[in-house]
């Protein structure tokens, strides 16, 4: 499995958490790109937000990293932030389904 990595830092908690509303509602639009597996986002409690989208074939990268660009570009235009982002394969997961067979 692929993933692209998005990690942000912010000064303050409370500008992640801002921050944290508008990637989360721009994620909404990843889910139309074909080849998207999962994503996921964390948030920190020094300001730290992590976002990772998992895709199953390289070339979906460039779908996702041009709809990172548009999302940090906005993000830049209203607030400070330091910003890093990698393309990874999964080493190792692990994901416990949530399944309860009681009545």
């Amino acid at each position: 499995m692929l993933s692209y990595v998005v990690d942000l830092k912010f000064q303050k908690f409370d500008h992640a958490k801002i921050a944290n509303t508008y990637i989360n509602s721009s994620l909404n639009d990843f889910l139309s790109i074909d080849g998207i597996t999962g994503i996921n986002t964390f948030i920190g409690q020094s300001g730290e937000i992590t976002t990772t989208v998992k895709f199953e074939n390289r070339e979906t990268l460039a779908l996702i990293e041009n709809k990172v660009e548009e999302t940090l570009n906005t993000l830049k235009a209203t607030m400070l932030f330091q910003s890093r982002t990698f393309f990874s394969v999964c080493s190792y997961q692990y994901e416990k389904e949530g399944i309860t067979t009681e009545l």
